[in-house]
């Protein structure tokens, strides 16, 4: 009994339908699941690390040799010239390289963690974007299913005056071909959601596309005043100053190589010869970088080029974020008008029109042409609503992307 109970409810399960899948939802599993965030989150973390490697002195050398060692019979204590020597030898790099080395490379970890968030927000704005597309698809098939309805109303009409004698042939055929017209239509839209689908399930790292909840989720825009503050804090222009700060860094790491590199030696020599002393040797090596001309010369001057471009990118950056939210804010806007007369004008008075067309083709007063085009009127300003709710969703996801924040959060509470 046990065994078929759980049999029974194993397959219930698997035959259960799958949860349809809110937009939040989806939004914490492609953050914790994309595979591209978490190469990004790895590649900050080898930078941390190097970050506090390369600032370490080079490691100590030891060595152990024989030296004068005769070779008739090996003997060290035939000849007083025999030492057997143990010897440690320890570099030091110019002064201010690795101080500046270590600057280098802890900038570079700040900006690679700050485009891991730019990333995040970007990866989350992809998903919003294919989100409403998937659902702009999804209803606006419905909504061609519906028209098509009517088509086949208009269709019936059209063979009712055929053979009562008071409609021709060609409108008969006319109101076919809208019927067929809309099919395709809807073959379309349900190929751009499947599409839409799957770059979800990409995103999401999922072999097959979730099922969505049909609901529009409201996304909120950030006043213009307070997205162009937000700005400064955005993880792609804070990634494009650490790499500019990097940059300033490399030209402390060039100039340091107008110092001298020294070593310090010392070695120990022990000699087996009877009577002779045993011999401590020590040693100091410097670098001589006399000749700069063609080496520290071209990599200090190579260096300052670099930083100056990184600075050239930043200020490029934040110039083309603040256009960039600028433009996005007057789209927000005329969507909303352009919403708003959809809904309240254009698509009552085209449903209007067409019932009204509609009555008339019946009794006679107006021909197939004039409904078609009242029904195909209808279908524009429907699928005009439905656009533009698409559009809007659109841009004020972007709006949270161009205005995320360095703690990783968004421009809205989603």
């Amino acid at each position: 009994m046990f065994c078929f109970a759980a049999i029974w409810f194993a397959n219930a399960a698997s035959a259960a339908p799958r949860a349809h899948l809110s937009l939040s939802q989806a939004e914490i599993l492609a953050v914790h699941g994309n595979p591209s965030l978490k190469s990004l989150r790895q590649a900050a973390l080898a930078l941390r690390h190097e970050a506090v490697a390369v600032g370490q002195l080079p490691d100590p050398q030891l060595s152990l040799g024989a030296e004068n060692v005769p070779l008739n019979n090996f003997s060290m204590r035939q000849q007083q010239m025999s030492v057997v020597q143990f010897g440690v030898k320890q570099s030091f790099p110019p002064w201010g390289e690795l101080s500046a080395r270590r600057r280098k490379a802890r900038y570079a970890a700040r900006a690679a963690i700050e485009t891991g968030y730019e990333r995040r927000a970007e990866i989350i704005f992809l998903l919003r974007e294919a989100w409403f597309a998937a659902l702009y698809a999804h209803k606006a098939a419905a909504a061609v299913a519906r028209e098509e309805q009517l088509a086949r109303e208009t269709l019936a009409a059209a063979r009712a005056r055929y053979r009562a004698g008071r409609a021709s042939l060609a409108d008969v055929l006319r109101a076919k071909l809208a019927v067929a017209a809309l099919r395709n239509r809807a073959d379309g839209l349900h190929a751009n959601s499947a599409a839409a689908r799957a770059r979800i399930g990409q995103i999401l790292a999922r072999s097959q596309p979730p099922v969505l909840a049909t609901a529009w989720p409201v996304l909120h825009v950030t006043p213009l005043a307070t997205g162009k503050s937000r700005v400064d804090r955005q993880p792609a222009l804070l990634a494009a100053r650490d790499k500019w700060r990097a940059a300033r860094a490399a030209v402390g790491v060039a100039k340091s190589a107008y110092w001298p590199a020294i070593t310090v030696s010392a070695a120990y020599g022990k000699d087996f010869f009877p009577g002779s002393p045993n011999w401590l040797s020590v040693g100091l090596d410097f670098s001589l970088p006399i000749f700069p001309a063609e080496r520290q010369d071209q990599g200090l001057d190579a260096a300052r080029a670099r930083k100056l471009e990184a600075r050239y990118r930043y200020e490029d950056h934040s110039l083309a974020l603040v256009r960039r939210l600028q433009s996005a804010e007057a789209r927000d806007a005329a969507l909303k008008r352009e919403l708003s007369r959809t809904e309240n004008s254009l698509l009552p008075t085209a449903r209007a029109a067409f019932a009204a067309t509609l009555d008339a083709y019946v009794a006679g007063r107006l021909g197939m042409n004039a409904a078609l085009a009242a029904q195909g009127r209808v279908l524009k300003y429907a699928l005009l609503r439905l656009r533009d709710t698409k559009d809007l969703e659109t841009v004020a996801a972007e709006i949270a992307w161009l205005t995320t924040q360095r703690s990783g959060g968004h421009g809205n509470d989603q």
